[in-house]
């Protein structure tokens, strides 16, 4: 691709692979602000992340003798 074609890219879509992100950054000027990262994997890592969490809570009350989030 052409330094013109990338120099007039107003963004970049992907998932949050660090390479995708890497080469994005050392190609492209401005990349900082023209990353859009794709919503499945964004809701992905979200879901994980509350699940982690929840996962943590639970363990914890039950180590309490509470068993509030039982379902």
């Amino acid at each position: 691709m052409s330094g013109e074609r990338i120099a007039a890219m107003e963004s970049v879509s992907m998932d949050m692979w660090p390479a995708f992100i890497n080469a994005t950054l050392e190609s492209i000027p401005g990349a900082e602000e023209k990353i859009a990262f794709d919503k499945f994997h964004v809701a992905k890592y979200l879901g994980e992340a509350v699940d982690k969490v929840r996962r943590e809570e639970h363990k914890a009350l039950m180590a309490e003798g509470r068993d509030d989030l039982k379902g």
